[in-house]
């Protein structure tokens, strides 16, 4: 992590900056803990975050703001008043990740980075090329179930021996279906450059999260001392894993042919030849630039947060026997054990649902999502959010909070079904892929790959805890995306 030297010459820097650029008095703000000068709040932070969030939201009530160095957030604790702020136009910026960006250049681009028009043209775009390449469509659902076949043939092959790797198991299949839509191209999951990109995706994330504090909240502190304050590391691994975004891109203007539509950077490239007006997204360089950090974006946010869902539910289905049973039997029964499961059968799975569900709330994987900010200021249930405040969805504290859900510490899936389980139940408290304006555009093909991954693995594999490998609980690793820390699994071939 961040050591006491940088630290101190960090804020020895940031009482410099405040001391010219002082911020303004935030008048009727909403409540928080008391911090200290220059840095805030920011030394009160736990290592996991989202427990200092759900530390807070339980003293200061559901909406409460901290100060993070030079960082003004608030922290929305109630999904009710999450859903509320988060579909308001005036709180759907993005907070500056312009020092973390794909490109580097001082800007934003993609997805997950901009905001305002060029995230609106973006958005729109991508959205409607992918549903037009296969969200949602049998074409999806084919090329998932290639890489599950490939996933099932390799795990068969493995035996009984402990597998050590589950989750890199499952990112380089689930990065397979994705990748060929975005790009054409189509991998075997052992293949080199595959596992290489993978790789580079998170180490690049390891280095943005070894850096922390000082990158995300004294940006600063990264011009003035790039080396020490470790941006520099951070910046090597982010261009490496950008090359990696660029290359097919590369590769395609090359053979590029306007009357065929190859894939989903074909259709982007399409869209920049044709694109005049200087301000939009598509122009030029800016709109290259913007297909590298797309197609960066989807390869990490369609990839990672998938495969880490399926390690906990592998892990939680070790460790909760009695749940994998009833699971295994709803899939036994739906399919006889004579075909594989395919999404038609989902309506039938009520228990699979719950057990998905289940999954996605006690795993919470992106405990707090991607902060959004004010464009503007704007009041909100009584209080002032000044402009460039950033709002954070305390979801870790929604999914785990027990007047919701009675007893949020005990994996069960039958919350989410009917009194007499043969119903699906939504909750609306359950928010893993976020809401309102921002929320995740690949929620469908997620869903559909964690269905497909989830059944098929279990129709094929009874799945045993390793007892004489690593056991850390359920304790995640501390990360931007909270992942299983390691754990072997003895898969035991159900039809062999």
């Amino acid at each position: 992590m961040i050591s006491g030297t940088v630290l101190l010459l960090g804020a020895f820097v940031a009482l410099i900056y405040f001391v010219f650029l002082k911020k303004p008095k935030w008048k009727n703000a909403p409540p928080g803990p008391s911090g200290f000068p220059v840095v805030g709040n920011l030394f009160q932070m736990d290592k996991h975050n989202h427990l200092s969030f759900t530390k807070w939201a339980k003293e200061y009530g559901p909406i409460c703001k901290i100060d993070l160095a030079s960082m003004r957030m608030v922290i929305v604790s109630d999904y009710k008043l999450v859903k509320e702020i988060f579909a308001e136009p005036a709180f759907s910026g993005r907070m500056d990740f312009s020092n973390i960006d794909f490109i580097m250049d001082g800007k934003v681009h993609g997805l997950a980075n901009t905001e305002g028009e060029h995230w609106e043209e973006l958005r729109r775009f991508t959205l409607r090329q992918l549903r037009d390449f296969g969200f949602g469509k049998n074409t999806m659902e084919e090329s998932i179930m290639t890489e599950v076949t490939e996933l099932i043939d390799g795990l068969k092959e493995h035996g009984e021996k402990p597998l050590e790797d589950i989750k890199l198991k499952f990112t380089l299949a689930v990065v397979n279906s994705l990748w060929s839509l975005c790009t054409g191209i189509k991998y075997k999951q052992n293949d080199e450059e595959l596992i290489k990109m993978t790789e580079d995706v998170n180490k690049a994330f390891h280095e943005v999260q070894e850096g922390g504090s000082i990158i995300l909240f004294m940006p600063w502190l990264t011009k003035v001392m790039p080396v020490w304050s470790g941006y520099e590391k951070v910046k090597r691994e982010i261009l490496k894993m950008a090359d990696s975004c660029r290359k097919p891109m590369l590769d395609h203007k090359k053979t590029y042919h306007e009357d065929f539509d190859r894939d989903f950077t074909d259709v982007f490239l399409k869209e920049i030849r044709k694109t005049t007006d200087p301000n939009s997204a598509f122009m030029g360089k800016l709109g290259e630039d913007n297909l590298v950090a797309t197609l960066g974006d989807l390869f990490f946010a369609g990839t990672d947060t998938t495969a880490s869902t399926l390690a906990w539910m592998m892990l939680y289905l070790s460790k909760f026997p009695e749940v994998q049973r009833k699971f295994h039997k709803e899939i036994e029964t739906t399919t006889g054990n004579s075909r594989m499961c395919a999404i038609s059968d989902r309506p039938n799975m009520p228990y699979t649902e719950a057990v998905i569900a289940e999954t996605l709330r006690f795993s919470s994987i992106t405990p707090q999502g991607l902060g959004h900010k004010a464009m503007k200021d704007q009041e909100f249930h009584g209080y002032l959010i000044p402009k460039d405040t950033i709002i954070t969805a305390n979801i870790f504290h929604i999914h785990f909070d027990p007047t919701i859900w009675g007893d949020p510490e005990n994996f069960r899936p039958e919350r989410f079904l009917s009194p007499d389980g043969k119903t699906f139940k939504k909750h609306e408290a359950l928010l893993p892929f976020s809401i309102g304006r921002r929320q995740c555009l690949g929620e469908t093909l997620a869903r559909d790959s964690l269905f497909l991954f989830a059944t098929n693995v279990v129709q094929r594999f009874k799945i045993e805890f390793d007892t004489k490998g690593p056991d850390h609980g359920f304790e995640p690793v501390i990360s931007f995306i909270l992942t299983p820390m390691p754990f072997n699994l003895i898969l035991k071939d159900r039809l062999a």
